[in-house]
């Protein structure tokens, strides 16, 4: 398989990642339960040829040495701007973080928030995750240029988080990777993609993906910190005017009636208490909350867990309310809570033992 190496970059290891490097062990139990065995999903077949590579660079990283009485990390080397997907004439890219020495590694495929897939908080999970032997993929599906949000956008979501997990299980299958053992990771806006490449997986051909084989269910999922409500601002005005159709957008996330029958996998859920700021409810029949609840279902298992007590949907009330809905459905989830802001630089470790767990069913 042949690489493109025309913008060799150097990888910093800040302190706070070296730090994080150093103690990526599995959580407390408190944190992370061990995951239950699960029935494996069919492992995927090698495609007749290579998954093709576009416009990459591979770099060598460096890991900081681990304390005498832990293990030692390992090696893995980035490969940057890997196309997966075109959309108009545009290269949709991801970065891949491969462990140095043989296989076969667990696959990750870990979507990234409003920033970019090469941001600190995305970028910090998935080197740990890589220097404990698994093979990360980290596909670019938003950027500053998704809002205002249409219809259109989601259906791009859609394409691009099934065609990305495809993706990489099909390359992972070829350099060392086992894609009978995905974990899927989202933060923050990135729980959306995550959702829907797990709960709402697209199994047609997508146009413009580079492969034709649809994903394989994935064994675990780990959610982190997300509007699982669509509660933001940035949605009001695609509620305003497509509300039906936002409703079952919505619905495809929390609704378990919408998910399919055969969802056989662990979920790791967790909230910072301080993270996005929260909305208030306001008036049950006339404001934002109404759009997004038409038939007051969502309200009502708030109220039952007292979530609405405040009279505000966040991060917080939103993660238990997809909690209990998981649960509902016969799925096994953990979740926790956490102090202090809206970020994963500072749960490192603890959510690379979820992503442990979650692949080792």
């Amino acid at each position: 398989m042949q690489y493109a190496t025309n913008r060799p970059r150097t990888i910093m290891m800040v302190t706070a990642l070296a730090l994080a490097l150093t103690a990526c062990g599995s959580p407390s139990d408190s944190d992370a339960s061990p995951a239950t065995a699960v029935s494996s999903p069919p492992s995927v077949a090698p495609s007749t040829a290579p998954v093709p590579i576009s416009e990459s660079t591979v770099t060598t990283a460096s890991v900081s040495p681990a304390p005498s009485d832990a293990p030692s990390p390992e090696p893995f080397t980035e490969t940057s701007d890997v196309v997966y997907m075109t959309v108009d004439g545009r290269d949709v890219s991801m970065d891949i973080y491969t462990p140095v020495g043989e296989g076969p590694w667990p696959v990750v495929v870990a979507f990234h928030g409003l920033g970019t897939k090469e941001d600190d908080t995305n970028a910090a999970v998935a080197a740990a995750a890589a220097a404990e032997g698994m093979i990360v993929f980290t596909p670019t599906w938003v950027d500053e240029h998704s809002f205002p949000a249409t219809l259109d956008s989601f259906n791009l979501w859609r394409s691009e988080a099934s065609c990305a997990v495809a993706f990489a299980q099909q390359y992972a299958g070829q350099v060392g990777g086992d894609p009978s053992r995905t974990a899927l990771y989202g933060f923050s806006a990135g729980v959306g993609p995550t959702l829907f490449a797990s709960l709402q997986p697209i199994i047609e051909p997508i146009d413009g993906c580079m492969v034709d084989e649809p994903p394989t269910a994935a064994d675990g999922v780990v959610l982190g910190d997300g509007e699982y409500l669509l509660y933001s601002e940035h949605f009001d005005g695609i509620f305003q005017t497509d509300a039906a159709a936002m409703q079952e957008e919505l619905g495809s996330m929390v609704d378990p009636g919408r998910w399919p029958s055969d969802v056989n996998a662990k979920f790791y859920l967790w909230v910072a208490e301080n993270g996005v700021p929260a909305r208030r409810v306001g008036d049950p029949g006339a404001d934002w909350f109404a759009l997004r609840d038409p038939d007051g279902s969502i309200r009502a298992d708030l109220e039952q867990l007292g979530e609405l007590e405040d009279g505000t949907v966040g991060t917080v009330d939103s993660g238990r309310l997809l909690e209990s809905r998981l649960v509902g459905a016969g799925l096994d989830v953990s979740f926790a809570s956490y102090p202090g802001a809206h970020t994963t630089l500072d749960k490192v470790p603890d959510l690379i033992g979820y992503l442990q767990a979650a692949v080792s069913g």
